[in-house]
């Protein structure tokens, strides 16, 4: 009788614990879908955390791993107005004992009045260069190491409807060492070779009528900058001025399809200017399958369009496409522009505040005896 009561005992603890842990399981499952699936948006305004994984494979790297987070939130919850703030992390580590690590912030004040963005970056890693111009070839590829830190900031005040004026500055600094001996590099006459520091300090103006900063569906954002670099460290440190200009247009289609147009310019001006400042055509932002450096010039000047589909709130589709060039080694020509194309998926992780993961896969310039170039890319924002 008592082993029977023993076992009545022990089987209702049993069945105690098991319904404890499914209802636990389920409760957390119900959370994960309602954070990450459900089509519900956040009302009372919440903070976002999202950590995830990275991971990749190169000869050039072995294995690369890291993590990659963003943390959004708004200051004044109660200003309905106001734009999400946002710090972005990423850092990774690679098997040859190669590392990455860059903090950014992007910093909205209540009603939008000013807007603050920081950054910090440091790196130990190595990366392909192909030589200066717009016509390098994929043959010369020589592979670099570079060694960066950057530290910088901006801070813009309304200073009337959609139109913000502000100041940047920052400070950066390079070494480079070619991994592989006896390449274009080495036997190139490249300015700044061995790198160099810089710190400047710049003027910007932006109007931003976007209806949403993150993922937007309407208005106009463009922004045009200028930085000085004095002469403060000698030798063959850049002393000179960038000007950048950024333009984005939006403008609905459906309310669910969106088409969205970007151009930029930039221009880096000296007497001399070292390679590793030079803009560089590519990357996972504009003229998307162009390994990011493969052209390098004094001048850059791109275009692209998109067009959206968000065909539920968790999940879209782009298509997009664009040209593009460097120059200043030689003059501007329109057949020097290289086209880019491809397409990507989009994840919403916060429906409130437009956040997105992006998968794009973008082509670009066949060149006789090379394969078309090409890239996938992943990042935790819209390309524009």
């Amino acid at each position: 009788m008592r082993h029977k009561i023993y076992f009545q005992v022990l089987s209702s603890i049993i069945f105690l614990v098991i319904a404890d842990v499914s209802y636990a399981q389920k409760n957390l499952y119900h959370k994960f879908v309602d954070k990450f699936l459900s089509n519900k948006e956040d009302t009372v305004r919440k903070n976002t955390f999202f950590p995830f994984p990275v991971g990749a494979y190169s000869p050039e790297t072995e294995l690369e791993y890291g993590v990659a987070a963003i943390y959004s939130f708004y200051v004044d919850k109660s200003d309905r107005l106001e734009h999400p703030s946002t710090l972005n992390f990423l850092g990774t580590h690679t098997t040859k004992n190669q590392s990455k690590l860059k903090l950014t912030s992007d910093i909205w004040s209540r009603e939008n009045k000013y807007h603050y963005t920081t950054e910090f970056r440091y790196q130990d890693f190595p990366y392909y260069f192909y030589g200066i111009g717009n016509h390098t070839m994929e043959a010369d590829k020589d592979l670099i190491n570079e060694k960066k830190w950057v530290i910088a900031g901006s801070a813009d005040k309304k200073v009337a409807k959609n139109y913000y004026l502000g100041l940047a500055a920052g400070f950066e600094n390079y070494i480079n060492n070619e991994l592989q001996p006896g390449g274009i590099f080495s036997a190139g006459n490249y300015y700044g070779k061995n790198g160099g520091k810089r710190a400047y300090i710049g003027v910007e103006q932006i109007y931003d009528s976007r209806n949403n900063i993150s993922y937007t569906t309407k208005g106009f954002f463009g922004k045009l900058s200028f930085d000085y670099t004095p002469d403060l460290f000698g030798g063959e440190n850049f002393t000179g001025t960038y000007v950048n200009f950024d333009g984005r247009y939006f403008t609905p289609i459906t309310s669910k399809i969106t088409l969205a147009f970007n151009s930029i310019y930039q221009h880096i001006d000296a007497a001399n200017v070292p390679f590793y400042l030079l803009p560089k055509l590519g990357g996972d932002n504009m003229m998307r399958g162009y390994y990011q450096g493969r052209y390098r010039d004094r001048s850059l000047l791109a275009g692209q369009s998109e067009i959206r589909y968000r065909f539920i709130p968790r999940f879209g589709v782009v298509a997009f496409g664009g040209l593009g060039s460097v120059f200043g080694e030689e003059k501007f020509s329109i057949d020097m522009l290289k086209p880019s194309y491809g397409a990507g998926l989009r994840y919403f992780f916060d429906l409130n505040k437009g956040l997105t993961l992006r998968l794009d896969y973008g082509l670009g310039q066949k060149l006789p005896n090379e394969k078309r170039q090409s890239g996938v890319y992943f990042s935790m924002d819209e390309a524009f």
